[in-house]
Formats: C-alpha cells, sequence, structure tokens
C-alpha cells in the first residue's frame, strides 16, 4: 500500500506542466522569464512571491528587492526597445547574491547558549521524493519540503525543483534548482552535467556559465560565498 502511494505521488509529480508559476514560483525563475522577454509571467511570479508571509526582519531586504523588480519590470517599454535586463534580472555573477549574515545562538540567562529542542519521541523521517522515468521536456517535478531524487534523464526543457537537495543520477540536460525557499546550504548532485540552468535558491548558472571542464561530467553544485560553484564529485 505505501509503494502504491508513493507511485501515486511521484506521478502526479511528474504530470505538472503549463508554465509552472504555482511550483516553480522563485526568484531564480521569475528572472528566467524576464530574460526570455516573458515579462507577464516574472510580474506574476514576483507578485506571489511579495503577497506570501515574511519570514522575520531578515526577509525585509529580500522583500524590498523583490518590490524593485517588480516596479521594473511593470514600466512600459519604448516601442521596439526590448526589455532592460540584466544578465538574467540579477546582479553580475560575482555579486548575485550576499552571503547571508551568520546569526549567533541563542543565549541564556547565564550566558551558555540555548540547545534546539529535541525533536519529539515518534517522529517519523520523511523520505526523499522518487522519480525513476525520464522527466520529459515540458514537465515539472517539484519536491516540497524535500530532496528530490531522479533515477532517469533529465531532458531539455524539463525542470526539477527541490525545497532541499536535488540527486540525479542520470544525464541532466534541463533545469534544476535547489534550495528554492531559501535552503543556501542545499546542494544539487548529477551523474552527467549538460543542463540548461542549475542554481541553489536565487543563485544560478546557465550553460555558458558552467565551466568546460565539468561538462558533460559528475558534479556537485554548491553555494560558496553566495555564488554557484561546480566541482568534481
Amino acid at each position: 500500500m505505501e509503494a502504491a502511494a508513493q507511485a501515486e505521488h511521484e506521478e502526479d509529480a511528474v504530470a505538472a506542466g503549463g508554465d509552472g508559476d504555482a511550483l516553480f514560483g522563485t526568484e531564480t525563475m521569475a528572472e528566467l522569464c524576464a530574460r526570455q522577454g516573458r515579462l507577464p509571467d516574472a510580474v506574476a511570479i514576483y507578485r506571489n512571491l511579495l503577497r506570501g508571509p515574511s519570514a522575520g526582519s531578515g526577509d525585509d531586504e529580500r522583500r524590498a528587492r523583490w518590490q524593485r523588480r517588480l516596479e521594473e519590470l511593470g514600466r512600459p517599454q519604448p516601442a521596439g526597445e526590448p526589455p532592460k535586463i540584466t544578465r538574467g534580472g540579477l546582479p553580475p555573477a560575482d555579486a548575485r547574491r550576499a552571503p547571508a549574515t551568520p546569526t549567533a545562538p541563542a543565549a541564556s540567562e547565564n550566558g551558555a547558549s540555548r540547545l534546539a529542542p529535541a525533536p519529539r519521541a515518534g517522529a517519523v523521517h520523511r523520505l526523499p521524493l522518487v522519480i525513476r522515468e525520464p522527466v520529459r521536456s515540458g514537465q515539472i517535478v517539484y519536491a516540497e519540503k524535500n530532496d528530490l531524487i531522479v533515477l532517469g534523464p533529465v531532458n531539455p526543457g524539463a525542470q526539477l525543483i527541490a525545497d532541499g537537495n536535488i540527486h540525479v543520477y542520470s544525464r541532466l540536460r534541463g533545469r534544476a534548482v535547489a534550495g528554492a525557499h531559501g535552503a543556501t546550504d542545499a546542494r544539487i548532485y548529477c551523474q552527467r552535467l549538460e543542463a540548461e540552468l542549475i542554481g541553489i535558491d536565487s543563485a544560478y548558472l546557465t550553460t555558458d556559465d558552467i565551466p568546460q571542464e565539468r561538462w558533460g561530467k559528475t558534479a556537485e553544485v554548491l553555494l560558496q560565498f553566495g555564488r554557484c560553484v561546480v566541482r568534481p564529485l
């Protein structure tokens, strides 16, 4: 019964199609839409992001950036003039994302750090979403609050997104974004990297950005100092 439920969950995840705004509604995808000239899609994604709940004071800077970008995309363009978009709409590669400021652990009255509460007894570990079939062009697979494991090839035009890590045990030729909702320590692992786009949170690399020495080979993608880095496994 559990296996049948997992298979049904996988089928629902792979079947997602259309423009993917509801599933792929991240800053990275908004900027990709803007770069492709799909300004209404980019505006819709930014509006959805701004309507979402705030994560606290640390989220103010990000929301202000989204608001500025929404205003830029909403300005009418002179006839015959393409929209003014920087590389993907994001800052240059060396400043696409500022490193997050580390926060110190909360201190108790005697100055000692408080440990996070222990997990509740009987808590069930959530297994990653596993996709065994090839992911075809136009399909979107989303692992919400989870890791994603893909055993088959990911074709051009296919999109993978996970709030956690992404593992592709085959050729990755489509797009993949891990840590989609702020998990900057998330990573992407694949056996053969030939991606159209790879990203961690809001930092990303396109085909032209991927180092030639890693093209077509095993790779790990991670964030270092706010930039996407590709290195061998």
